[in-house]
């Protein structure tokens, strides 16, 4: 209540200055009665411990005020030098403000009025339709919608370059459990990966996730024992691998490759397409609210064209 009041309290003074000049005596006369009875009420505010630090015209800087906006201070002269530079700026700002709103012409100040009452409207309207969006996420956000999407426009979707899906495991050489933990990669059923998976600590890299389309230079990354010239040989059809040095052994399944040219399959564009759906619903969904508004307006007659 005490920010609204502030707020009203800060417009009521600027549209008085405003209209100043546009009154009869008597009428500003009563106006002015009224703007200082409004700022006493401002300034005796239930602040509780709350100490008055600082006075610039009609504005008042609190203690609490201060303290928003410092968090902590080096040694105590920081601490002066850091508040006294802010309480001095804060009433140059809070001076050259009034000044403005006496001295500027009242063509100007009915400008920039006008800028300002149109910068605030805009801030609360867009807050408003993003805080509508985020609660309708739900009913923009449609798996069904994605894959209908997808199906339409499968021809925007050819792979530019090469995808594949792959596992790999890189194990010491004198892994004990060497020969089960190759038999059950190649194998790969349920209770195969829930092994493997409880052996991963013996493994110095491993990516088991297989059903997931990696491009090229994803592939680079989780091949990085291989040379190019290997990638190229090994990596031609779906197969299984082995690679040795010095430093491991490296058990990698080939499980499926795509070429340049064919369609990406769902998953692998899933997050564009899902983008691209949201934010063709989001134009949709505000363009219909901005209508439904008006619409309603007018049902009770909160507008009226003359």
């Amino acid at each position: 209540m005490l920010i609204n009041h502030a707020i009203f309290l800060k417009k009521s003074v600027i549209k008085w200055m405003y209209l100043k000049n546009c009154l009869q005596p008597s009428k500003c006369i009563m106006i002015n009665a009224i703007l200082l009875f409004l700022m006493a009420c401002e300034v005796i505010r239930p602040s509780g411990s709350d100490r008055l630090i600082a006075r610039a015209e009609n504005d008042y800087l609190y203690l609490s005020d201060v303290e928003r906006q410092f968090e902590s201070f080096d040694s105590k002269e920081d601490s002066l030098i850091k508040v006294n530079n802010f309480i001095y700026n804060w009433a140059r700002q809070k001076l050259l403000y009034e000044k403005s709103l006496i001295n500027l012409p009242q063509d100007k100040i009915s400008e920039l009025m006008d800028l300002v009452n149109n910068y605030e409207s805009s801030l609360f309207r867009n807050a408003y339709k993003e805080f509508v969006l985020k609660s309708s996420m739900d009913t923009l956000m449609n798996q069904s919608l994605n894959k209908a999407y997808y199906e339409s426009n499968k021809k925007n979707f050819m792979l530019k370059q090469p995808i594949y899906r792959i596992r790999h495991i890189s194990l010491p050489l004198d892994n004990v459990d060497r020969r089960e933990i190759t038999n059950r990669f190649k194998r790969f059923d349920t209770e195969d990966v829930v092994f493997l998976d409880s052996l991963s600590f013996q493994f110095s890299n491993y990516f088991l996730a297989d059903s997931l389309w990696l491009n090229q230079v994803e592939i680079v990354k989780q091949l990085n024992f291989l040379n190019l010239k290997e990638r190229s040989r090994f990596l031609k059809s779906p197969n299984y691998f082995e690679v040795e040095d010095s430093l491991a052994l490296y058990l990698c399944q080939l499980v499926d490759r795509l070429d340049r040219g064919n369609v990406a399959p769902f998953t692998y564009v899933e997050n564009t397409i899902r983008d691209i759906v949201f934010n063709k619903r989001k134009i949709e969904f505000l363009r219909s609210f901005d209508n439904d508004i008006l619409q309603d307006a007018i049902k009770i007659k909160k507008f009226e064209k003359y």
